[in-house]
């Protein structure tokens, strides 16, 4: 994402360049959100480069890094810029208007637009403050703005009262320029006063939050962006399946586990059902993941089918494609899109798992959960939970509580086995030593992480077929618990949803801390 930044623009006109060391006292001194535009003087002739601290540090020496502005500076700045580099925008007459950087976020999308730009979920309001001017403020105001049906627009902080000369007018909406961030807080604080439908974009980082936020007006540009350009970029690889709408979700997962992933992938796949569209899934951009052996490595395909019953291939030859942005699909995303999703669900003729996971699982059900109607299915999570959590993360109980609740209804609930779901090899260890011949569990490899390392470090070394087998083996511990009579568990989290769903409501007993 590129956004404006706060520093300062210089020009120093020389017939001598500056010697490195020279340049690097100057930017320790002033800071690494400034640009230094040096004209050396040869002749009647100048020669104009640009430094930063970022080309220092890389060596780069002079480089051309001005952006003439335009309607489509921030666009060219996403083509071209290098994350963490800065960029000066110059207007008509060569002075500096505005500094720009390239910052990370957990969205990322093409300038494509043969497909549709969704203005449903703003639509929802009828006035919309954009707040900062940045690369996604700027283009939803070029692409999303024309299609809007609200009435007033309102365009917070510095910089836009100059960039706006150079962006399209609009007759449908009213457009108010705010210089300071207090000016769009007291007009956000009037029109709460007033109930009426204003919803504030800004910049932030989704995180697992409640929907407090979004009951309040408040979203990030991650989430309405993801929401505006979901199905924007579309390709035409081939010709079957005239009339039909794929949406295909991809995503760069790199510490997600396996329900993870899957929570996020299908939340999208039923809001594309929703919205009219036939979703699959190729999830071949998540080489840091741990379920990934090798660069564009589909670690959807590898354990799933594709939904109503088309094969991976049709899909990539159909006449139309709709391919997804890069997406964090938190909680608020999350909620919006279950709201518009709500009674949809996806067909699966052929089943979930491809055959490769069904057998995985037939054969470790024989041998390790032999009577499921009287076995207790116990889920501990530990690791990441427990020594490292992530934020926002759901606390869950230590193993030496889920013991005690164990041993509060042996012999109240109908089991006389247990089978126990950890990915914990100390946990694992401690309900041996307990329960002795009792309790069973699956053959999978289990870890122990030390405080501050999150279990995905322990998988960073790729190897051919590792990552079907981690993958295998989670799907396989969770499908026997789901298969028990009834269930205690450590806490919330993916893998407990995941077993009630399969479970579909035969538990005879449930109790999750």
């Amino acid at each position: 994402m590129i956004i404006s930044v706060s520093g300062e623009f210089f020009v120093f006109d020389t017939e001598v360049l500056p010697t490195k060391e020279e340049l690097d006292s100057f930017f320790r001194d002033k800071g690494e959100h400034n640009v230094l535009e040096v004209r050396l003087h040869v002749g009647d002739e100048v020669q104009v480069g640009y430094v930063t601290q970022k080309t220092l540090e890389y060596q780069m020496g002079y480089v051309n890094l001005a952006l003439a502005m335009g309607e489509d500076t921030f666009e060219r700045a996403a083509e071209i810029c290098p994350r963490d580099f800065v960029m000066p925008v110059l207007d008509g007459d060569g002075n500096c208007v505005n500094l720009v950087r390239k910052v990370w976020s957990s969205y990322e999308h093409v300038y494509q637009y043969e497909g549709m730009v969704d203005v449903s979920f703003l639509d929802c309001y009828e006035s919309m403050a954009l707040v900062r001017l940045n690369e996604y403020s700027v283009e939803l105001f070029r692409r999303a703005v024309p299609l809007w049906h609200g009435k007033e627009l309102f365009l917070v902080g510095e910089g836009w009262r100059e960039f706006v000369e150079v962006l399209p007018a609009f007759s449908h909406v009213k457009v108010t320029v705010l210089d300071r961030l207090e000016q769009w807080e007291e007009v956000r604080r009037e029109k709460g006063s007033q109930g009426e439908g204003f919803l504030s974009v800004v910049e932030g980082i989704p995180e697992n939050e409640g929907t407090e936020r979004y009951e309040s007006g408040l979203l990030y540009y991650d989430e309405v962006m993801t929401l505006t350009f979901l199905f924007s970029n579309v390709t035409r690889p081939g010709v079957r399946n005239p009339g039909i709408r794929f949406f295909l979700i991809d995503g760069k997962f790199s510490l997600e586990g396996m329900f993870a992933i899957w929570m996020k992938a299908f939340t999208a796949a039923r809001y594309a059902l929703a919205r009219g569209y036939a979703p699959a899934f190729a999830i071949i951009s998540s080489d840091r993941n741990m379920y990934s052996d090798h660069p564009g490595d589909d670690i959807w395909n590898k354990f799933f089918l594709q939904p109503g019953g088309y094969t991976m291939e049709e899909v990539q030859e159909s006449s139309y494609v709709a391919l997804s942005p890069n997406m964090n699909l938190m909680n608020t995303v999350r909620y919006i899109m279950d709201q518009v999703s709500a009674g949809k669900d996806m067909l699966w003729p052929g089943g979930i798992w491809n055959s490769q996971v069904k057998a995985y699982i037939e054969d470790r059900q024989k041998r390790f959960l032999p009577h499921p109607e009287e076995t207790l299915g116990v889920l501990v999570r530990g690791t990441d939970y427990v020594k490292n959590p992530l934020p926002n993360h759901p606390k869950h109980a230590a193993v030496e509580q889920v013991m005690e609740k164990i041993d509060e209804v042996d012999g109240r609930w109908p089991f006389r086995w247990i089978y126990l779901a950890t990915e914990d090899a100390g946990i694992c260890q401690q309900m041996k030593d307990r329960y002795g011949d009792r309790l069973t569990c699956t053959d999978q490899e289990r870890y122990t992480v030390e405080p501050g390392q999150l279990l995905v470090e322990l998988h960073k070394e790729k190897q051919e077929g590792k990552g079907f087998r981690l993958g295998a083996e989670y799907l396989c511990s969770i499908s026997l618990l789901a298969q028990c009579s009834s269930l205690i568990a450590s806490g919330p989290c993916g893998a407990l949803g995941e077993a009630m769903r399969q479970n579909d409501g035969r538990y005879g007993e449930v109790f999750v801390f």
